[in-house]
């Protein structure tokens, strides 16, 4: 199952390469009813397949290197599953929530859903794709819901606090994981 906007991408290589080699490129989904439904973050990452799995599915890392994030811990691991407490360091009380991730090692993806927490009803894609090079194509599929009550608060007929939230979390996790990956250093272990 992979996104649409990587399956664009995967499509129209030649054209979309020069873009991701300036940066990170979202798509904004709609439902039928016209309202917000997923924001996908996509980068090119400089780094093997390989590496950006192993590295992706070590999120007890993740609160060393992804933006605002203060606890990553990771539970009730399996050969297939995992869950994962975060905690975001945002104004007011912090957000503190839990989502199970399934693994697809073959298809190296990771499906994950709210179990527990702040944010329930959300839901995270991810996918990690060979790209041209030896460099990975790295999605992140997002819909978070029922966030913070001042963004609730704030939210109007065009959902900009729903948009701007999904589309920035999307955009500052490719990101860091980007940056993580294209350090030199040994690869991580797979999360086993």
């Amino acid at each position: 199952m992979f996104s649409l906007l990587t399956l664009l991408v995967l499509a129209q290589t030649d054209s979309m390469t020069p873009l991701l080699q300036k940066g990170a490129l979202v798509l904004v989904e709609q439902a039928k009813d016209g309202k917000f439904q997923s924001a996908t973050g996509i980068v090119l990452v400089d780094a093997p397949p390989e590496k950006v799995w192993a590295t992706l599915l070590k999120m007890e890392d993740f609160k060393t290197f992804m933006p605002k994030l203060l606890e990553s811990e990771v539970s009730k691991r399996t050969a297939n599953s995992f869950e994962v407490r975060f905690v975001i360091d945002v104004p007011g009380p912090d957000t503190d929530y839990t989502l199970k991730y399934i693994r697809d090692d073959a298809k190296k993806t990771l499906t994950g859903a709210w179990v527990a927490g702040d944010l329930s009803g959300t839901r995270i894609f991810w996918t990690v794709e060979p790209a041209d090079n030896g460099k990975t194509l790295l999605s992140q599929k997002v819909s978070v819901k029922n966030f913070s009550s001042i963004l609730t608060n704030l939210e109007d007929d065009q959902q900009t606090m729903t948009v701007g939230v999904n589309v920035s979390s999307a955009l500052a996790a490719g990101k860091a994981l980007k940056k993580k990956c294209e350090q030199p250093s040994a690869a991580p272990d797979a999360g086993k």
